[in-house]
């Protein structure tokens, strides 16, 4: 006879967390693996995209006084510009496709294909630039750089939603968005040395050693990441029980498919406060990028190694400060903290301290560069709260629809990263001082006023109607025996607003149709498709529930 188990005995089969929790900060920890190859991603990225701001220094200059002239181009600041904003209009146009293919493809093989993108469109770049010499086709070749790379921040984030608890969300998106500061610096300053090889002229090289860094990197991701904790060949059982959430009552995203709701997350104050900091993080960040050289060598009569030097030192310290920050505010909240005053004080210090800093920046006087150089340096440095701040938003507002949220916010991520090279180079076309002064002003503005509105509108707690079905208020799991076909379970679920849980089992004597155990979530009075036991969906489980089975 089938044992049934009754809802009085239900937490004597709760599966307990283990006493020692698992540490992050070890390379035995899987997850921890896992944060540091999404941000190795996100380095091999930042070097095919920050590249072009410094190699253009070199590849457009004069090149009368060489042997090998006819390898630097004659590019004007308008077509400049045009190749810089072709890389973004890319990204920008992956914003639409990405939900569906992080979905479809899984979050892995989606960055697999944007590496892909990005590696041969590094590696072409040379020998197309050198033997058809337009930028047209530079220009189609870094869109398509662009889309590929346009997939990583969604790709990303929805790894870190399945792998992390939230007290390790800040420190996760910490650790997957220092790979982008790390890769900037290095490539500020990798590529101004490579650009003064006497092979090719040396700007050819960049191009060359980094597509095939990023192909040694797409080898060790496809072989050390999966999808999801319980996917990968390499965890502990010890780890993945403390990922899966034991007791703890978990928001994490995917639990159940639900429809997407558009409207509420379009709508949505949060979401929107969301949005804007993803605009102004972008801008500022791409226009730094962009033309950050050209000011140190225009502005501040930088040589190249100088400017290399000087260029990657902000990005360097906001690495360190980035995790500095995250870590501290997950420490805070752990000490129970309101995730929201911890979430709003951090974009505070993003938003307004980077914007005054900028400001002292611009009004130092040009003959002081140390001066100049430390001012953008602290910006960039309190620059780095936006991690515990909106980032961590994006995350926790709506964990079961995090890729639709991360994606849309990146629609306003690439629209700023299209439009700042465009506008700072319309504002300093003639390279004056008074020119550069304004640009700084502008970059202050946009971070004050979407600091503003973040701190009207954002906040650090999950909206009820983003809550997974499981954590919801009228959610009711339980276990039955159900006809399955064709690997499908189709579920009628009846609408019940309490928190019990209970275990039914009943036994099919006489039929000869395969039956399977799955799950049925009461949610609303939605019919819900589950392919299977819930278990089998995602880590995102309130409870670890163990079935009593049958001898």
């Amino acid at each position: 006879m089938a044992a049934t188990m009754m809802p009085s005995n239900i937490y004597n089969s709760v599966r307990s967390l283990p006493s020692a929790i698992p540490p992050l900060w070890t390379l035995k920890s899987i997850r921890f693996q896992t944060a540091l190859l999404i941000s190795s991603a996100c380095l091999v990225f930042g070097l095919m995209r920050t590249c072009f701001g410094m190699a253009m220094v070199d590849i457009v200059r004069s090149g009368n006084e060489t042997f090998h002239s006819d390898l630097h181009m004659d590019w004007n600041g308008e077509e400049q510009a045009r190749i810089h904003t072709s890389f973004y209009i890319g990204a920008f146009i992956a914003v639409f496709p990405s939900e569906f293919l992080a979905k479809k493809l899984g979050p892995k093989h989606l960055l697999s294909f944007a590496l892909i993108l990005n590696i041969i469109g590094s590696i072409l770049t040379p020998f197309v630039a050198i033997y058809f010499k337009t930028y047209i086709l530079i220009f189609g070749i870094r869109m398509i750089m662009g889309f590929g790379y346009g997939f990583m921040i969604p790709a990303g984030s929805v790894l870190i939603s399945k792998w992390f608890p939230i007290s390790e969300k800040s420190t996760a998106m910490a650790i997957f968005t220092t790979g982008n500061q790390i890769g900037i610096a290095v490539s500020m300053f990798l590529t101004a040395k490579l650009c003064q090889f006497p092979i090719f002229e040396g700007w050819p090289l960049v191009f060359i050693v980094y597509g095939l860094i990023g192909v040694i990197f797409l080898i060790v991701w496809h072989v050390r990441v999966a999808d999801k904790p319980r996917e990968s060949r390499y965890i502990t059982a010890t780890e993945l029980t403390y990922i899966k959430g034991g007791k703890q009552k978990r928001s994490r995203a995917e639990t159940i498919v639900r429809p997407t709701p558009y409207m509420k997350i379009i709508l949505n104050g949060c979401v929107c406060a969301i949005c804007v900091c993803s605009f102004a993080q972008s801008f500022v960040l791409v226009a730094l990028v962009t033309y950050l050289p050209k000011y140190n060598q225009i502005a501040l009569k930088m040589n190249l190694t100088y400017n290399g030097i000087w260029s990657s030192l902000p990005f360097f310290i906001q690495m360190i400060t980035k995790l500095l920050f995250a870590v501290i505010a997950d420490k805070v909240k752990q000490a129970k903290v309101n995730a929201t005053l911890v979430t709003k004080v951090s974009n505070a210090i993003a938003s307004f301290v980077s914007a005054a800093f900028i400001v002292l920046a611009a009004l130092t006087p040009f003959g002081s560069a140390e001066l100049v150089q430390l001012s953008i340096i602290i910006s960039m440095a309190a620059f780095s709260a936006y991690v515990p701040g909106y980032n961590t938003s994006i995350v926790t507002v709506a964990p079961q629809f995090t890729a639709f949220i991360s994606s849309y916010a990146q629609l306003y991520a690439q629209i700023a990263s299209t439009l700042a090279p465009i506008l700072i180079g319309r504002i300093t076309s003639h390279d004056t001082i008074e020119e550069w002064k304004f640009a700084f002003y502008s970059l202050a503005a946009v971070l004050a006023v979407t600091g503003i509105i973040f701190q009207i509108f954002g906040h650090g707690r999950t909206e009820p109607w983003g809550e997974t079905p499981s954590n919801a208020a009228s959610a009711r799991i339980s276990t039955s025996l159900a006809v399955c076909e064709d690997g499908q379970c189709k579920l009628t679920l009846l609408e019940k607003h309490n928190h019990d849980f209970r275990t039914e089992s009943k036994m099919s004597s006489d039929s000869g149709i395969a039956k399977k155990k799955i799950s049925r979530v009461s949610y609303a009075g939605e019919e819900i498709v589950i392919p299977g036991r819930i278990e089998d969906l995602e880590n995102d489980v309130i409870y670890s529930i163990e079935e009593e089975r049958e001898d």
